[in-house]
């Protein structure tokens, strides 16, 4: 495991890091709304804030260091007010495990125009694989958010129920040219698509970075784990709505996948 533990008076005006790269920083925080990036990027590294008290803090803060570590990163930790020593000894799961906060589905939400061409290739891609391909696809995670480069490999999954409706800010972000976090502004819906994560889990595809439910290396295919993809004319807009937003379509967009769900027995276990 190669992390430093940060002393308690660490702050990033005082710790300079020459190549930060190579380092990311993880900071404990009682405080925190559950487990989030931190945007001041401290000495210029990834961050990411965690709260102890979170029901899967073990699991995310081992999965973070692991995949950290697996990419080259040192792990910095800075935990003044929590006691992180017995933390660290905790044992993670074998990757094929499905964990009892195993979200049963996952969402993945993209562009029309790239919908239209997943369905055409019968598989997900990363960002890397794309632009291998002369997609020319921009991450917009990495470029104004600070992620790390390899995250570019991998195709990432939002919980169906995400914080501000993660997955539509995302795409939204795409359409107007910058991140945008607000959840409830004017939104053209786009393709929502619904994956089976317990199966992704058990075939030994799922890559867990701490942050994202599950992520996939590469390529993903279709067939076995697409369940439904959620479109504009599948979610009657609401009465007394004037117009979408992340957050609505969030929801109405559930609402019928989880109807989908019901009706056809798909096993949710």
């Amino acid at each position: 495991m190669n992390i430093i533990i940060l002393p308690s008076d660490w702050n990033a005006t005082n710790f300079f890091i020459e190549n930060p790269d190579r380092y990311s920083i993880l900071r404990i925080d009682l405080d925190a709304d559950g487990f989030m990036r931190d945007s001041t990027r401290p000495s210029d590294c990834f961050s990411v804030i965690i709260n102890p008290q979170s029901e899967d803090f073990l699991d995310r803060l081992t999965d973070f260091i692991a995949y950290e570590n697996f990419h080259g990163r040192c792990v910095l930790i800075h935990s003044p007010d929590f006691d992180i020593e017995t933390s660290l000894n905790y044992r993670r799961h074998p990757s094929n495990y499905v964990r009892k906060n195993d979200q049963a589905f996952a969402v993945h939400s993209t562009l029309l125009t790239s919908y239209e061409l997943i369905i055409k290739d019968g598989c997900l891609k990363s960002t890397a694989r794309l632009n291998k391909e002369g997609a020319n696809k921009k991450a917009i995670g990495v470029e104004q958010l600070g992620e790390p480069k390899d995250y570019l490999d991998y195709i990432m999954f939002a919980v169906l129920d995400g914080k501000g409706s993660g997955s539509e800010l995302l795409v939204n972000s795409y359409l107007i040219g910058k991140v945008c976090f607000e959840p409830d502004v004017p939104y053209k819906p786009q393709a929502r698509m619904y994956f089976d994560v317990h199966k992704i889990i058990k075939d030994g595809l799922a890559i867990r970075d701490g942050i994202h439910l599950i992520k996939v290396f590469d390529v993903l295919p279709l067939d076995d784990y697409l369940l439904l993809t959620v479109l504009e004319k599948d979610a009657a807009l609401p009465d007394g709505e004037t117009y979408w937003t992340p957050s609505l379509f969030k929801k109405y967009a559930n609402d019928f996948f989880f109807e989908f769900i019901r009706d056809s027995g798909v096993d949710t276990k």
